[in-house]
C-alpha cells in the first residue's frame, strides 16, 4: 500500500474501482440486498459536487442524524469529499440533545432521518435534508449534480470530522480528528492482513461513533471487503445477517458478545439436561485445547457454526474491555477473537491483538506505525495511568483550554485517564479508569469493573454498577427476572440479596456492599456499552427513596383495558392500596410494588371481597405484570378452577399422612446414619435438646445456614423426639423424581412451593393439628454469609391461632463453615445446635390484630428468640 492519505476522495475511488461487486449488503425482510461499489461511488461523487454547488465550504461543520444505512454512508462520505466537517450524532439522541450539539458545532445544515427531522425544533438558518427519503423533495437526491466535478484536494492535516465524547463521567466534550489521524490507524489495521477483498464484515454498531466508522466502514472500503448491515440489533436478526449475509468478520462491543454467548447457552439449556451436560463437557475440553495452542472448535461445534454463522471466522471487539473468560469461550467455540484498546481521541484504535500477535487477557500492542505508550507513575505492580503519543492522537479539545491542560503532559503525551500496565512483551493490560476509581471512607480504592464482575457472576444479577455513598460501597442492581423465577421464589429482592451476599464472601471486606437498590430499567450506558457513572448517584437516591422515573402515559390500548368492567375496579383497588408507587399496567408486581407470595394472597382476598373475582395461587404466581391481572379481571384470560378450602385440606392430609409403620426401621436407620456422620465428621453437639417435647404439637424454629441443617437437627435429637418430626422441602429440589418423592415420604417431608403459601400453611397446620412435631426454617433461604436473616411471615401464618403449640427456638452454629451455599461437598468442622427454652405460641406478646400484620410480628418475635441464643 502506498503512503497516500486515505481522504474521502480516495475512499470513493476505492469504491468505484470494485465495479459491480457489492460494497454494502443490507438485510431486507430476511434476504440480503447487494449495493454495488461503483453505483455508491457515483452517488457520492454527484452528491459531493452538488453540496459544493449548494454553498457548503471546506471545513464547514455539517450535522448528520440518522441510523445506519447505505444512504447514511453516501451522505457521510459525500460530506467528507466535499471538504465539509461531518458532525455525526447518535441516532438514539433526542431532539434536545441533537439541537445542543448542532448549536455548539455551528451547523447550517442538518442531514436527518424523517423521524428526527419531524421532532427537531424549527431553527432559523438551518437547512434540513432527509437521509432516509432520498427521493422526497427534501431528500438528498435533490442535491445531486448531474455529473461529478473535481472535488477539493484535502491535505492530511485537514480536519476530517468533529466528534463529541460519549460522556461516561460527565458532560461530553468535542474535538476534531484529521485525515492523518484516521489514516495512521487505517494503515495499521490493513497491515495486519486480517481482512481482504473476499471478506464480508457485519457491522451492528452505530457508524456515528469513531470505532465502527474506522473499523467497520473505512477499513472494509479500503481493503475491498463488503459491509453487512443487519435489519436491527437483536439476537435473531444478527444471526440472520451473519448467516444470510455470509459474514466472515463481525465487529462488536463486549456486551454484544456476552449477550451472544448467553443466547447460545439458553438454546443449549432448552434442549434438556443431557445435551447441556454434553455441550459443557465439550466446551471445557475445547477450552483446554485452545489454551494449549490447538483449535478444535469448528470441528467439535460444527453444527452450531452451520446453523448460526457458517462463514464467520473472526470477531473484533472494542469500545470496552472484553472479559477474558468470554474470550476463551468464543475461541473454544471455533472463532478467532481479536480485541483492542483505544479512545475516540486516538481515532478509536491504539493497541490491538492481531492474528500474528495475540495474547488473551491483554489489549494487544500498538497498531499504527510511529506510536508509543508508557505508564505514568506505576505502582509496585507496574500499574499506572496509560499515556499515549503518535500520529493517530488528536491535537486537543475544541474551545476547552482547561480540559486540554489536564489531558496532556508537559512533553506532549495524551493522558487517557485509564489505568493499566505493559508486560515484558509489550502487550497492554487495561485494569480500569482512573476517573472511575472509587475512594471509600477508609481510604481504600475500588476498581468498579472488577467488583461488578464478581457480583454479576450469579445468573439472577442481570446488571450491577457500584458507587460510593457516604464513604461505603453501594450498588444499583437490575435482576434477571427469568432467572429469579427459575429459583422458584416469588421474592425477587430476597433472591438478589442472597446472591449479592454470597458473592461478597469471596471479596475483601471493603468491597462488600453496604446497601443496594433494585432497578427495573437497564443501567444508563453509552452506545458502546459503557456505564455512565456520573448518573448513578442520583439514580440510586431516587430508587432508594421510591422516586423512580414516573410511569409512561397510558397508551390507548391500556386506557381501554382499564376502562373495561372488572379491570376498572381492580385498578381502583391497586391505586388505593399502592398509593405513591409507580403504578402502570407494565409494572412488575414484585419489583415495582413489593408484592410477594403472601401479599398476593392478601391482595387476592381484597379483590375477591370487593369484586367477586377469585384468583388461584397458580394464576398469581404466573403474573409478571399488572397487565396480566387486569386482563384476567376483564375476562381476557380464561378462568382457572378455583380450589376450595376442602381441596386444600385434602391435599394437606395426603401430603402429611404418616407413612406405614413398616418404614419405621428405615427412618431409624437414616437417623442412626445421620447421628454417626454428625458425630464423626462434625463433632456434633446438642445443648438443651431436652426442651423438645416428647408428646403434643410443637415447632422447632431454627436458623438456616446449610443443606446440612435438616440432617444435623435430626441427629441432635433422640429418636423418640425425631420420629414425630415433619419437614418442609422445596418442591423444585426434593420432589423432582419418583425416587426423591419416595424418600421424602419415608422421612416425613412435605412439598413446599413458595408460589402457593396457602397450601404450605395448610400442610404445616395439619401436622400440628394431629399433635406431631414440625421443623421450620423461617429464613427459607440458606444464609449466604452465615448471619441470621429476616424471618419470613410464613411461620406466623402457621402459628396464628394455634396458641397451645409449643415452640422451641434453635440456633445452628458451624454448619455454614462446614458446607456453605457454594459448596457441593461438606468439609470437617465442628457443629453445635443450641435449643432454647420451650414456650407456647400463645405466650408471644403479639399486639397486631390484622392477620397479615400478626404473621409478620410473630416471625419477628421468633427471630429475636433465635438471635438470643447466639
Amino acid at each position: 500500500m502506498d503512503a497516500a492519505c486515505w481522504t474521502p476522495a480516495r475512499l470513493v475511488a476505492a469504491l468505484a474501482s470494485r465495479g459491480p461487486r457489492p460494497a454494502v449488503v443490507t438485510m431486507e425482510n430476511g434476504r440480503p440486498r447487494a449495493w454495488p461499489g461503483d453505483a455508491l461511488a457515483r452517488d457520492i461523487e454527484q452528491l459531493a459536487t452538488g453540496l459544493v454547488a449548494a454553498g457548503i465550504t471546506p471545513g464547514e461543520p455539517v450535522a448528520i442524524h440518522a441510523p445506519n444505512s447505505p444512504d447514511w454512508i453516501v451522505v457521510r462520505l459525500a460530506l467528507g469529499a466535499a471538504g465539509a466537517l461531518p458532525v455525526a450524532i447518535d441516532d438514539l439522541s433526542g431532539a434536545e440533545e441533537a439541537a445542543a450539539i448542532i448549536a455548539d458545532a455551528g451547523c447550517r445544515w442538518l442531514f436527518a432521518s424523517a423521524a428526527h427531522a419531524a421532532a427537531f425544533p424549527p431553527r432559523d438558518g438551518l437547512r434540513v435534508v432527509l437521509v432516509d427519503r432520498p427521493d422526497a423533495p427534501e431528500g438528498w437526491h435533490a442535491l445531486r449534480a448531474e455529473a461529478a466535478a473535481p472535488l477539493p484536494d484535502l491535505p492530511p492535516e485537514a480536519e476530517a470530522m468533529v466528534v463529541y465524547t460519549s460522556g461516561t463521567t460527565g458532560a461530553p466534550k468535542s474535538f476534531a480528528l484529521t485525515h492523518a489521524n484516521l489514516t495512521a490507524n487505517l494503515r495499521g489495521v490493513i497491515a495486519t492482513d486480517m481482512i481482504g477483498p473476499e471478506d464480508r464484515m457485519l457491522v451492528p454498531l452505530p457508524l456515528h461513533h469513531v470505532y465502527p466508522f474506522l473499523v467497520g466502514l473505512m477499513t472494509p472500503i479500503a481493503s475491498g471487503a463488503a459491509i453487512v448491515l443487519p435489519e436491527a440489533v437483536t439476537g435473531p436478526l444478527l444471526v440472520q445477517a451473519l448467516r444470510e449475509g455470509e459474514a466472515t468478520i463481525m465487529i462488536g462491543v463486549p456486551r454484544l458478545y456476552v449477550a451472544l454467548l448467553a443466547g447460545l447457552e439458553a438454546r443449549v439449556a432448552a434442549r434438556g439436561r443431557v445435551p447441556q451436560a454434553i455441550f459443557r463437557a465439550l466446551l471445557e475440553l475445547a477450552t483446554s485445547l485452545r489454551k494449549g495452542g490447538l483449535d478444535p472448535g469448528r470441528r467439535l461445534f460444527g453444527a452450531l457454526h452451520a446453523q448460526m454463522a457458517p462463514s464467520l471466522r473472526l470477531m473484533v471487539s472494542g469500545g470496552a474491555r472484553l472479559d477474558t473468560d468470554a474470550t476463551w469461550t468464543l475461541e473454544a467455540l471455533g472463532w478467532r477473537v481479536l480485541n483492542g484498546y483505544g479512545l475516540a481521541e486516538t481515532a478509536s484504535l491504539f493497541t490491538g491483538n492481531t492474528p500474528a500477535a495475540q495474547r488473551v487477557g491483554s489489549e494487544g500492542r500498538p497498531v499504527a506505525a510511529g506510536t508509543a505508550m508508557r505508564i505514568d507513575q506505576p505502582d509496585a505492580l507496574g500499574i499506572g495511568e496509560i499515556l499515549l503519543r503518535g500520529p493517530n492522537v488528536f491535537s486537543g479539545y475544541r474551545n476547552n483550554p482547561q480540559a486540554n491542560a489536564a489531558s496532556f503532559t508537559e512533553d506532549g503525551w495524551f493522558r487517557t485517564g485509564d489505568l493499566g500496565r505493559i508486560d515484558t512483551d509489550g502487550f497492554l493490560h487495561v485494569t480500569g479508569r482512573s476517573k472511575e476509581v472509587i475512594v471509600l471512607g477508609g481510604g481504600k480504592n475500588v476498581m468498579p469493573e472488577e467488583v461488578e464482575a464478581a457480583y454479576a457472576a450469579d445468573p439472577v444479577i442481570k446488571e450491577v454498577a457500584v458507587l460510593e455513598k457516604d464513604g461505603t460501597l453501594v450498588a444499583l442492581v437490575v435482576p434477571d427476572l427469568a432467572a429469579v423465577r427459575a429459583t422458584g421464589s416469588t421474592r425477587a429482592e430476597d433472591v438478589v440479596r442472597v446472591a449479592l451476599a454470597e458473592a461478597a464472601q469471596g471479596l475483601p471486606s471493603f468491597q462488600r456492599l453496604a446497601g443496594y437498590a433494585l432497578a427495573r430499567e437497564p443501567l444508563p450506558r453509552t452506545r458502546l456499552g459503557k456505564v455512565q457513572r456520573f448518573r448513578l448517584a442520583a439514580l440510586y437516591d431516587e430508587l432508594r427513596a421510591g422516586r423512580a422515573a414516573p410511569p409512561p402515559p397510558l397508551t390507548e390500548e391500556e386506557a381501554a383495558l382499564i376502562a373495561t368492567p372488572g379491570a376498572r375496579e381492580v385498578w381502583e383497588i391497586l391505586s388505593a392500596r399502592y398509593a405513591g408507587k409507580q403504578l402502570s399496567p407494565g409494572a412488575h408486581p414484585a419489583l415495582d410494588l413489593g408484592i410477594d407470595s403472601l401479599e398476593w394472597v392478601s391482595l387476592a382476598l381484597d379483590i375477591e371481597s370487593r369484586t367477586g373475582l377469585r384468583l388461584t395461587e397458580e394464576e398469581m404466581a404466573e403474573m409478571t405484570s399488572l397487565r396480566a391481572l387486569l386482563e384476567r379481571a376483564a375476562g381476557g384470560a380464561p378462568a382457572m378452577p378455583v380450589r376450595s378450602a376442602a381441596d386444600l385440606a385434602a391435599d394437606a392430609a395426603r401430603a402429611t399422612t404418616p407413612p406405614s409403620s413398616l418404614l419405621l426401621p428405615v427412618r431409624f436407620a437414616g437417623w442412626a446414619m445421620a447421628r454417626g456422620i454428625g458425630r464423626a465428621m462434625f463433632s456434633l453437639s446438642a445443648i438443651g435438646a431436652d426442651a423438645v417435647p416428647r408428646d403434643g404439637p410443637f415447632v422447632i424454629v431454627a436458623n438456616h445456614v446449610s443443606d446440612l441443617d435438616p440432617g444435623l437437627v435430626a441427629a441432635a435429637l433422640p429418636f423418640g423426639a425425631m420420629r414425630r418430626l415433619w419437614w418442609g422441602g422445596a418442591v423444585e429440589r426434593l420432589f423432582g423424581s419418583a425416587g426423591a418423592r419416595a424418600f421424602a415420604r419415608a422421612f416425613h417431608v412435605f412439598p413446599v412451593d413458595e408460589r402457593q403459601p396457602a397450601q404450605v400453611t395448610a400442610m404445616a397446620r395439619a401436622v400440628l393439628a394431629r399433635g406431631e412435631g414440625l421443623v421450620w426454617f423461617p429464613e427459607s433461604w440458606r444464609s449466604p454469609d452465615g448471619a441470621l436473616q429476616r424471618f419470613l411471615p410464613g411461620i406466623g401464618r402457621v402459628l396464628n391461632g394455634m396458641d397451645q403449640v409449643v415452640v422451641v427456638p434453635a440456633l445452628i452454629e458451624g454448619a455454614f463453615e462446614a458446607m456453605p451455599r457454594n459448596r457441593r461437598l461438606p468439609r470437617r468442622h465442628p457443629v453445635r445446635i443450641r435449643f432454647g427454652a420451650a414456650f407456647t405460641a400463645g405466650s408471644l406478646a403479639v399486639t397486631a390484630t390484622e392477620p397479615r400484620a400478626r404473621a409478620e410480628e410473630i416471625a419477628t418475635l421468633l427471630r429475636a428468640c433465635v438471635a438470643a441464643l447466639e
